[in-house]
C-alpha cells in the first residue's frame, strides 16, 4: 500500500510539472534594474572641474562578456559564464514557473538547461529575429541589448546585460515556444 501511495504521489508530482510546461505559463518579467544616474540639473552643476569621470552603465563596454558568454554556451563550458553575470543573477525558464535569483555559481549550473554539446550556437542573430521573440509572450526577456542565441536544436538562451555584466538569463528549451 504504500508503495502505491508512493507512485500515486510521484505520478501527481511529474502530472503537475507537464501540465505546467503544457500550458505555457508565463513566468514574471525581470525587473529592470534602474542603475542610471539622474540627469543632474542646471543648479546643481558645478563649475569646478571634477579629477575623474566614472562612466555609466551604457558607456560600458561589454565585448568581452558577450564573446564570453557566448563561448561558455557553445563550448558547453558554462562554469566559465559564472565570471560574466552578477550576483545574484536572475534566471527564467520558459513554459514554467522557474524564476529566481541565483548565484553565479548556480546559474552556471542552470544553463546546462538548454546546452547540447552536439548542438551548434548562433549568438549573431539577426534583429528581426529578435523582434520576433519580442512580439510574443516573453517580451520582457529581450530588452534593447540583449545577447541571444539559438541552438541548432531549437534551444534559445537571451542574457539581459547590465554594465558589462548578464543580470537576468532566460532559456527556452524550443524557439517554437517563443513565435
Amino acid at each position: 500500500m504504500i508503495r502505491y501511495a508512493t507512485r500515486t504521489a510521484s505520478s501527481l508530482v511529474v502530472g503537475a510539472v507537464v501540465v505546467a510546461v503544457i500550458s505555457g505559463c508565463s513566468p514574471p518579467a525581470p525587473e529592470a534594474s534602474s542603475s542610471a544616474s539622474p540627469s543632474p540639473s542646471a543648479s546643481s552643476v558645478s563649475a569646478s572641474p571634477s579629477p575623474s569621470v566614472t562612466p555609466s552603465p551604457s558607456a560600458v563596454d561589454d565585448t568581452a562578456a558577450r564573446e564570453s558568454l557566448a563561448d561558455s554556451i557553445s563550448s558547453g563550458n558554462t562554469a566559465a559564464l559564472a565570471s560574466w553575470v552578477t550576483n545574484p543573477v536572475m534566471v527564467t525558464i520558459a513554459a514554467t514557473e522557474f524564476s529566481e535569483p541565483r548565484t553565479p555559481d548556480q546559474a552556471a549550473v542552470d544553463v546546462n538547461y538548454v546546452v547540447d554539446l552536439s548542438a551548434t550556437w548562433n549568438f549573431a542573430l539577426p534583429e528581426a529575429t529578435i523582434d520576433t521573440y519580442r512580439a510574443g509572450s516573453y517580451s520582457a526577456y529581450f530588452p534593447p541589448g540583449v545577447l541571444v542565441g539559438l541552438s541548432s536544436t531549437g534551444s534559445v538562451i537571451a542574457f539581459t546585460m547590465t554594465a558589462g555584466e548578464a543580470s537576468a538569463i532566460f532559456m527556452c528549451i524550443d524557439e517554437m515556444l517563443l513565435l
